[in-house]
């Protein structure tokens, strides 16, 4: 059993509870919020400050790398390294001007362009010195500047390697001037400044060892984290990080880094980055101080929560404990009357528990008025069923008069219920149809399929769709579509609704429709089939005329052979012209009988056909195929027709003494369209390229010339076809899983290209 307690004692450490855990969370959130904000403050400082010394340090740097050039463009030292070798006369000049140089340099060094050093002795080991050093290539070949490593000896002086090319502009690089330039005065430079009393900068290679620093010396120091260094000498920005040692032994400190980036003419060997870091006792002092004012705000803090206590508890407990016993009276069955207007002292004073006391006098009086309410509502609720009543006349009157057959049946598919579409579609009245099961109404095989909606709804519980069913009926049977809706109420499936829609005449009708569908497959059958009849037609048109022409036909009898064919062949080709204008339906479904092909050997054999027609029209065909056969698979006699249509459409533009360039190749790495012999499929495809020399396409029939019956705008040509050979063509192609284009040549003419993909398969048949 639970343990009573009172409600002084509940109260008191309630207030103590909230107040002292709100005020310890609050001032530990104030404590490590301060700290954070410090972080970031100091974090952000040490980033810009190791920025602008990097930035700097990249300026002065920049300007030693400036004066070295200015050096070597002096007129005397491109001499130096022009022409033959120097004599000991021509070098003494070189050799003072160096000497004066050791003021400014450690060591400088002129080398000619073959690696030669100007003013020593001539030899292979000299020259192969200078040119397998590390900046050679940079310097020489590039023409460069190079700066190179910065290293500190024991005594903590720095030198820096800076090699420069001699040459004029646009010219070859003709020497190098070598030269190690001290850096005390630049690291004094950038490292002297100090940030309060143990904060500085200090230089880092791009391993992170400690290159130099205005505290300690190199090799006191304490290596950093490899992943600070790492981040840090190999980032392109300022960046600040905390560590959990600095490379002086303090722990838990901040440091700011920044790489020194020299311009970008510049090859910089090395990556040099600047790091700023301070002694972390320094760094958080602040947070000392601030965490005794927050202890001392504590303390104050839960010396007032208890005077709080004290004083609530006074002012609330007492009122309280009135108001529960005025609430006991309630309980007894009796409104209680309004408390009367109670003396100063006797007042809460506390504004919630007064509106508490009087809002439960309200109560009391609104109670009353609740139940004068109830009686009203029970009179509204009367008046609703009134409405309700006729809302289901007018309900039933929608039933009855709706366009499709609805029937309402039970969640087992008794019927209950039918419209009077229902009965007129069905004729039979509703008294006959209830209480038999809705699946006698459908055609005996279509009755478990019926009954299998009817369940799904029962346990799905939404609307399903049952298909189309026949239905018999007295006046014959019929086509209806049946969906199954659940009735439900309260959440649970009270009925369903089965609703027939009759689909009789749009059944006929779709028939109707196929049937004409098919008749017209069959005319556009009939029309490519005397398209492609009338090219070899045409051909033997052509061999004919030329035939004619031979002088060993010149005899009458052949003479008048070849009239009379010739005249046949005229007429059988204006018949077919006569069947494309009458038969110009549209042609869909391309049944292909698929097998290896040779591409090569294919359009060899269709080039046969139209030697003679060539030959007589004055143009040379010009073949380019690869020396091995190329193997495709497809249906070589409707591959054969597309070449036919394309070759024959080429030949017709071109001009006397024409050319006709015919490209057979392989293209890698392409992907073909998805058909129904499979998906798309990457890998190589076959192109064959036929270009003609012809007038060629208008820019704005391009699009189009693959539609069915497109035909050139100028009506004038005798050469415009009836617009079906090259819809054929695509037809084709793309069952194939290819595609084909056209287009126009920059010279003139027009090109055509077809691409058919090779798969695995046909691979395999090549190689055997």
């Amino acid at each position: 059993m639970r343990q009573r307690v009172s409600l002084q004692s509940l109260f008191t450490l309630s207030v103590l509870a909230v107040g002292l855990f709100s005020g310890t969370v609050g001032l530990a959130y104030a404590y490590w919020h301060a700290r954070q904000s410090l972080q970031t403050t100091v974090g952000t400082t040490f980033q810009e400050i190791a920025r602008q010394s990097a930035d700097k340090a990249a300026l002065l740097l920049a300007g030693e790398i400036e004066w070295v050039q200015r050096l070597a463009a002096l007129p005397d030292l491109r001499a130096s390294v022009e022409g033959a070798v120097l004599s000991a006369e021509t070098a003494r000049p070189i050799e003072r001007w160096r000497e004066e140089q050791h003021r400014y340099f450690h060591a400088l060094a002129i080398v000619r362009a073959d690696g030669q050093l100007v003013g020593g002795r001539v030899s292979d080991s000299t020259r192969g010195f200078y040119t397998r050093q590390p900046w050679w290539t940079t310097v020489v070949q590039e023409g460069r500047s190079w700066a190179g490593p910065l290293t500190v000896d024991e005594e903590g002086h720095g030198y820096w390697e800076v090699a420069v090319p001699i040459s004029e502009r646009s010219e070859p690089v003709r020497g190098v001037l070598k030269v190690v330039i001290g850096t005390d005065r630049i690291l004094s430079s950038i490292l002297g400044s100090r940030l309060g009393r143990t904060g500085h900068m200090m230089l880092l290679d791009e391993q992170g060892a400690i290159l130099a620093c205005s505290v300690l010396a190199p090799n006191l120091h304490t290596p950093l984290p490899a992943d600070v260094t790492r981040q840090g000498t190999g980032g392109a920005a300022a960046r600040w990080t905390l560590v959990d040692h600095d490379s002086h032994g303090g722990q838990g400190g901040i440091i700011g880094m920044a790489p020194v980036v020299l311009p970008g003419q510049v090859a910089q060997v090395p990556a040099w980055s600047i790091l700023v870091q301070q002694d972390p006792a320094e760094t958080f002092e602040p947070l000392a101080a601030l965490l005794g004012k927050l202890a001392a705000f504590w303390i104050g803090t839960t010396v007032f929560i208890v005077w709080l206590r004290w004083r609530l508890g006074r002012r609330i407990l007492r009122p309280i404990g009135m108001l529960i016993q005025r609430i006991n009276q309630m309980a007894g069955g009796a409104i209680p009357a309004a408390a009367p207007a109670a003396s100063a002292d006797q007042l809460c004073g506390v504004e919630e528990i007064d509106t508490l006391a009087t809002s439960f006098d309200e109560l009391a009086q609104r109670l009353d008025q609740a139940s004068q309410a109830k009686a009203q509502y029970v009179r509204r609720l009367e008046q609703a069923n009134l409405d309700l009543t006729t809302s289901e006349e007018h309900y039933r009157l929608l039933w009855n008069h709706s366009i499709d057959t609805k029937i309402l049946v039970d969640p087992f598919g008794v019927i209950q219920d039918v419209n009077g579409r229902g009965e007129m579609t069905l004729g039979r009245p509703a008294s006959t149809l209830l209480h038999r099961s809705v699946s006698d109404l459908v055609a005996e095989p279509e009755r478990t399929r019926l009954q299998a909606q009817l369940k799904l709804v029962r346990h799905k519980g939404a609307e399903v769709s049952a298909g189309v069913m026949r239905v018999p009926t007295p006046g014959g049977e019929l086509t209806m579509e049946i969906d199954c809706v659940p009735v439900t109420k309260v959440g649970r499936l009270e009925s369903i609704m089965v609703q027939l829609r009759d689909l009789t005449e749009q059944k006929a009708l779709e028939q109707q429709l196929l049937r004409s569908e098919r008749l017209a497959s069959l005319s556009q059958f009939a029309s490519m089939f005397a398209h492609d009849i009338r090219n070899p037609l045409a051909g033997i048109k052509k061999t004919l005329e030329w035939l004619s022409g031979r002088p060993e036909m010149a005899p009458d009898l052949p003479r008048r052979c070849l009239e009379d064919l010739r005249f046949t062949t005229d007429l059988l080709l204006g018949m077919i012209n006569d069947m494309l204008d009458v038969y110009q339906e549209h042609y869909s479904g391309l049944p292909l009988s698929t097998a290896p092909v040779a591409a090569g050997l294919l359009l060899h054999e269709t080039l046969r056909l139209f030697r003679f027609e060539a030959e007589a029209q004055g143009v040379r065909f010009a073949v380019c195929k690869p020396p091995d056969e190329v193997w495709v698979w497809g249906d070589g006699r409707r591959l054969q027709r597309v070449l036919i249509n394309l070759l024959h459409n080429a030949l017709k533009y071109s001009p006397p003494q024409g050319t006709i360039t015919v490209t057979l190749q392989v293209e890698e790495g392409s992907e073909s369209i998805a058909t129904a012999l499979g998906p798309p499929t990457p890998g190589s495809l076959v192109t064959i390229c036929i270009e003609d020399e012809g007038p060629g396409i208008a820019p704005d029939e391009v699009p189009h010339v693959f539609e069915l019956f497109f035909r050139k705008k100028d009506g004038q040509d005798y050469r415009i076809g009836r617009g079906l050979g090259l819809h054929f063509c695509r037809l084709v192609v793309e069952a194939h899983g290819g595609r084909i284009t056209a287009g126009n040549r920059r010279t003139g003419g027009a090109v055509l290209t077809v691409a058919l993909p090779v798969r695995q398969e046909q691979s395999c048949l090549s190689a055997s």
